[in-house]
């Protein structure tokens, strides 16, 4: 982020409020995958869509490249996702663009770890990438409907989104426009 650019604090309270939707959506989906809710499924992810790509574009970060990277993966992600519902109905194509989304979002998290030392988004930075290629993998295999792998992405879920709340309850205890310390 340039010094003679300067930002009103609403950027930075919309930034802040992509992260609260963005969570909204997060205990949705946990509580729909856990219990099979398919209308909670059909809420939650376009309220976690909606939330993640409200903070990519209120991003500010000092290397224009990160935001391409992160609105890319999440504009990607959230059109894959359009054409699941519109065009294509395919459970891998749902997959695809939750991974997209959780790609930019770990970017997201990730330069909030890197500038504000915030341990959860290190640890859901790294996590999401081994969160995508473990559902590939699961809907590859066919195996997404076993109980025992059902029971184990459960908890997984529940405990990113802890983690998401408390990185969360952090951002939002943060002055405004808190200049990066990374």
């Amino acid at each position: 982020m340039e010094n003679n650019v300067h930002y009103p604090k609403s950027y930075d309270i919309i930034y802040r409020a992509g992260y609260v939707i963005g969570f909204a959506g997060i205990v949705l989906f946990v509580y729909s995958y856990i219990f099979s809710n398919t209308l909670g499924f059909l809420i939650g992810i376009p309220v976690f869509y909606a939330g993640t790509l409200i903070s990519s574009l209120f991003l500010l970060v000092w290397r224009k490249e990160i935001k391409i990277f992160i609105l890319s993966c999440v504009i990607s992600g959230i059109i894959a996702g359009i054409s699941y519902t519109s065009a294509f109905n395919n459970t891998e194509v749902m997959v695809v663009s939750m991974g997209l989304v959780l790609a930019g979002l770990a970017g997201l998290y990730g330069k909030e770890a890197f500038c504000f030392h915030f341990m959860e988004g290190w640890i859901l930075m790294w996590s999401f990438p081994i969160l995508i290629f473990a559902n590939l993998l699961a809907y590859g295999l066919k195996a997404e409907y076993n109980p025992l792998l059902h029971g184990i992405f459960s908890a997984i879920y529940v405990i990113a989104a802890i983690l998401a709340l408390s990185f969360l309850i952090k951002k939002l205890r943060q002055p405004l426009l808190h200049i990066c310390q990374g």
